[in-house]
């Protein structure tokens, strides 16, 4: 284990010789040795429990999101400000203690970026289908557990199912499939339509 938190400064030591355009590739490295990490330890769940918490904490907590972009904070007061917001939240020494090295890192920034491909490879560990709906407006909790049932039910696989918003596509959905659109939209169906007018023409 402490071999694995010395892999992750490592880790650190590199990427302070990237520049931004490498970031992508950071967040890669670092929610990879997280999952390796849980995956060693045998505490799968309770990782994905103390990360999806760090998640619901950043997403409704506008201040500490606040205090993980700040490029004024010195890394000492990074470090301070999660260990004791971590703390509060019951996030285990496991997963606290990989965030304070990523925090001493200079990467407290993109904390919720690795929190979320984490839960994205946890779920792609298990053999989870990722889906996701697009729609105008959010859809209701019953309509989504049906969705997913029936996807399930199709692909004969577990699926973990999201949605976004997406005011632009007028009206119907949009849903994704691991790599597979079906595009119910009507902003799909006017441009299906404009290519028809052309064609006429």
């Amino acid at each position: 284990m402490i071999i694995f938190f010395l892999y992750i400064k490592k880790i650190g030591a590199v990427d302070l010789a990237n520049d931004s355009k490498n970031i992508g590739s950071i967040v890669e490295r670092y929610s990879k040795a997280l999952l390796e990490l849980s995956i060693e330890s045998k505490n799968m769940e309770e990782v994905q429990k103390d990360i999806q918490n760090i998640m619901d904490l950043i997403e409704t907590s506008e201040d500490f999101r606040r205090v993980l972009k700040s490029p004024i904070l010195s890394r000492n007061d990074q470090k301070q400000i999660i260990e004791k917001v971590f703390s509060k939240i019951s996030i285990s020494k496991m997963v606290l203690k990989f965030f304070i090295v990523v925090s001493t890192n200079r990467r407290s920034f993109i904390i919720d970026r690795i929190c979320k491909r984490f839960l994205e490879m946890e779920k792609d560990y298990k053999g989870e289908v990722r889906a996701e709906i697009i729609s105008t407006e959010a859809p209701e909790k019953d309509i989504l557990s049906k969705i997913e049932k029936i996807i399930k039910d199709t692909i004969k696989s577990e699926v973990n199912l999201t949605y976004k918003i997406d005011k632009s596509i007028i009206g119907g959905y949009i849903l994704n499939i691991g790599s597979v659109m079906l595009d119910g939209s009507i902003k799909s169906k006017l441009q299906g339509l404009r290519v028809l007018m052309k064609g006429t023409k």
